[in-house]
């Protein structure tokens, strides 16, 4: 079996980089808005114009001069951007130039991101923990995602490094639901940030989502689906509170991680393991956050705002009495660890949404507008708190200083646009590295909000340059999302694709993308190239490094879909 898979990930290598060399014209191969900005990207053709020929007939329906090329040293190409926008007929076509052509791509309304925006979000429904997953729910282009049960975690072990005179070594708790990350472990940092991005795309599209009907069990119930999902991890999340001092444990995991199995097989026992002060201040972040997004629902969910903003406070106090407790692995256990030994930026969150939730000054006092504001990620959360400020502006107290706010936000956002604007990819990325995929959707998102809240049109193109990017117009020339373009990932590093035995990996998904860091991963030579970070892409499940999925990647990228969709 070892032979087999070698000799397919061998010739899978070969294949790409033949493919690599072959593909010159990319494009967004979803599609594009017929009112939007439409931009492809040629490599290495010196083009000096170029067609839009009609994919039914092949006749020319557009032509245009190309721009002079400019050197993308992250890809080792000359690259020529050619923007279409100004053409304005629907229906399905290629680019062309010389003997080269695009993939066939949809011109269409804003509908045309719709199926997108369906399965990237519906991709946490299949990411349920302690839940059967039903073929009537899951089914996506004929093929049945459905799977039996996993991971039940009614019986979770305390493990013996977090012990105490209330809780002993190996009490057996219980902490069902929520959803898996790439592994089957549930981590509280990681799930605090996939659910800020989604219910902030609730709090700026609230009729969209209100009337969206997610085809999963809840369906028809008085709650939108998108809440009734986040409800799914906020219970469990819930649960990872320690009830008698409001501290908050780090994951719920195996000792190691899982082998390459479907979640219903595992049977190895899983712990409550460690308890820090960012997981806290993530977990009062998030569930203030919730608190007031459940509010007007309050009357069918049993005052379930009131349980979180409880549960909030109890978190936020625990932290500020604990203020640098650090998570470490213990020695037994070698799960993910998401090392993070500054809170400054935690404490921002978790104060801005506390400030939003309650309009308390208390916590309007412990916002730092000195620091350093970046990208979010799962290690830097400050630019969360500034996102949903924004975003929560016109419902803020008035002893806030809102153009003070502003501020802060344009400058972040005009950092990430130069990235943007100077790139010869035309990408705002600083470098390629460990999930790039997800820093560009979550750049995409600072960008679109600040189109949206500042007015800044310009970073509306930023935004939509972020998305196609990640459906083609890149160097790898693949659709990063799985399910979705002519040339999408097959082989994740996902147990559960690994495991069920459907060619078609499960839908909707982001894949990590280009990273030029642990490609022994796959064996070096395996990999298209092992000099330009923008190609260093592998569609193979041993690639963890590049073709892992995780739900803080796909939580931006539904975010900005919906961006896009609705700017």
């Amino acid at each position: 079996m070892r032979f087999f898979l070698s000799i397919i990930i061998f010739f899978g290598a070969v294949f790409a980089q033949v493919a690599l060399a072959q593909n010159f014209i990319h494009v967004n191969q979803v599609g594009y808005c017929v009112d939007g900005r439409k931009v492809a990207m040629l490599s290495d053709l010196e083009a000096d114009e170029f067609l839009i020929r009609s994919a039914e007939t092949d006749a020319i329906v557009y032509d245009a001069d190309a721009p002079v090329g400019r050197r993308w040293s992250a890809s080792g190409e000359t690259v020529q951007f050619v923007d279409f926008s100004d053409f304005s007929r629907k229906g399905k076509f290629y680019i062309q130039t010389g003997g080269e052509r695009s993939h066939t791509f949809i011109v269409s309304d804003s509908t045309v991101y719709d199926s997108l925006a369906f399965w990237s979000q519906k991709a946490f429904y299949l990411w349920r923990a302690s839940s059967e997953i039903k073929s009537e729910y899951a089914t996506f282009k004929g093929v049945d995602y459905s799977r039996p049960m996993g991971h039940p975690d009614t019986m979770v072990f305390l493990h013996r490094e977090v012990s105490s005179e209330n809780r002993h070594a190996e009490s057996v708790l219980s902490s069902p639901k929520g959803w898996y990350d790439s592994d089957f472990s549930k981590y509280v940092v990681t799930a605090a940030f996939s659910a800020h991005s989604l219910m902030a795309a609730y709090e700026m599209f609230p009729e969209h989502f209100k009337k969206q009907c997610m085809n999963i069990p809840e369906s028809g119930d008085s709650l939108p689906d998108i809440l009734n999902e986040l409800k799914w991890e906020l219970d469990w999340l819930l649960t990872m509170q320690e009830p008698f001092d409001g501290s908050v444990y780090f994951k719920v995991s195996t000792l190691r991680f899982s082998d390459l199995m479907m979640p219903h097989k595992d049977e190895a026992d899983r712990f409550m393991i460690g308890r820090s002060t960012s997981a806290a201040l993530d977990f009062a972040a998030v569930t203030a956050m919730a608190s007031r997004v459940f509010k007007p629902y309050d009357d069918i969910t049993g005052g379930y705002s009131k349980t979180l903003l409880k549960a909030s406070l109890r978190a936020w106090n625990w932290a500020e009495k604990n203020p640098n407790v650090l998570f470490v692995n213990p020695k037994d256990v070698t799960t993910g660890d998401f090392v993070d030994d500054d809170m400054k930026d935690e404490v921002f969150w978790a104060a801005s949404e506390l400030l939003i939730t309650t309009g308390e000054r208390r916590f309007f006092d412990k916002l730092d507008f000195f620091s350093k504001f970046s990208s979010p990620a799962w290690n830097n959360v400050n630019g969360l708190g500034l996102l949903s400020l924004i975003v929560n502006l016109e419902s803020l107290p008035k002893f806030v200083e809102k153009d003070q706010l502003r501020r802060k936000f344009k400058s972040l956002s005009d950092v990430v646009y130069k990235q943007y604007y100077h790139s010869a990819g035309k990408i705002p990325l600083k470098k390629f590295d460990w999930g790039s995929n997800g820093t560009i959707a979550m750049n995409g998102v600072l960008l679109g909000v600040a189109g949206d809240r500042l007015g800044e049109e310009s970073y509306k193109d930023g935004a939509q340059a972020c998305l196609d990017y990640l459906l083609g117009r890149n160097s790898t020339d693949y659709c990063f999302v799985t399910g979705f373009g002519s040339k999408s990932p097959m082989n994740l590093h996902d147990r559960r694709s690994y495991s069920d035995g459907i060619e078609a990996p499960v839908p909707g998904c982001l894949v990590g993308g280009p990273n030029p860091n642990q490609v022994m991963d796959c064996g070096k030579s395996n990999y298209p190239s092992l000099v330009y970070p923008a190609r260093m892409y592998l569609d193979e499940s041993c690639s963890y490094s590049t073709n892992e999925i995780a739900i803080n990647w796909n939580a931006p990228f539904v975010w900005l879909v919906n961006l896009v969709k609705f700017q």
